[in-house]
């Protein structure tokens, strides 16, 4: 994966805790030579919540509780959807697989593989979207593409409805669409945005890691022009 390198790196700025970044690379490692391996993905998380997972999100964790009783992945997905009352919309697919912008993955695909990648654990779709929306934005960054010009590129691919979900104020909640709002904000102030997303996240470790990429990727193209 050609920017792999500096995308956990980005991550573990703004990671306070350690899950994001250790999700993350296990994706980078299961997907490095082959990113279209959902199938080995599958297994890897199923490996990592054995081995003693921590700080990966409550509904990565109940779903591979329920698979480890008997569930089949996909059953399992459902139940945790209607046990936490559909609250499936969380930031986790989106700390995990951003790195996967690092790859050779075509960019026409990106959006497509975040989709099923979220799917493995969230059931609501609108987690995968926003994983696509956050995988994009990070590939056009690294594509020497601005941050503003990268988020209007990728909004114009959006559907209006999905473009509409993309309007919500900043907050400290874990809600995929509250996260990367809240992490674009603060990427825009590339000198001093992390270091205000983490006096904003407080406790939580929603946005900052979002940030840390968001900030080194932009970093890299200042230092492609100077």
């Amino acid at each position: 994966m050609i920017h792999c390198e500096l995308i956990l790196q980005g991550i573990s700025d703004g990671d306070t805790i350690g899950g994001p970044f250790a999700m993350a690379s296990l994706v980078a490692k299961t997907l490095s030579n082959d990113p279209f391996n959902m199938d080995a993905l599958d297994q890897a998380y199923m490996d990592y919540y054995e081995s003693g997972s921590f700080d990966s999100g409550p509904t990565f964790e109940k779903v591979h509780e329920l698979m480890t009783r008997g569930y089949s992945r996909v059953n399992a997905v459902k139940e945790v959807h209607k046990l936490f009352k559909g609250m499936t919309a969380g930031c986790n697919p989106m700390h995990r697989f951003m790195v996967v912008a690092g790859s050779s993955v075509e960019y026409e695909d990106l959006d497509v593989l975040a989709r099923k990648e979220a799917g493995l654990t969230h059931f609501d779709p609108s987690a995968g979207l926003y994983s696509g929306i956050l995988v994009r934005i990070v590939r056009r960054l690294l594509d020497d593409q601005g941050l503003e010009l990268a988020h209007r590129k990728v909004s114009s691919e959006l559907t209006l409805r999905e473009r509409e979900k993309l309007m919500v104020t900043i907050s400290n909640s874990g809600a995929a669409s509250d996260v990367l709002s809240t992490a674009l904000y603060f990427a825009e102030d590339v000198d001093n945005g992390l270091v205000r997303a983490l006096e904003f996240a407080g406790s939580n470790n929603y946005c900052p890691p979002i940030v840390g990429v968001l900030v080194a990727a932009q970093r890299l193209n200042r230092g492609r022009f100077s």
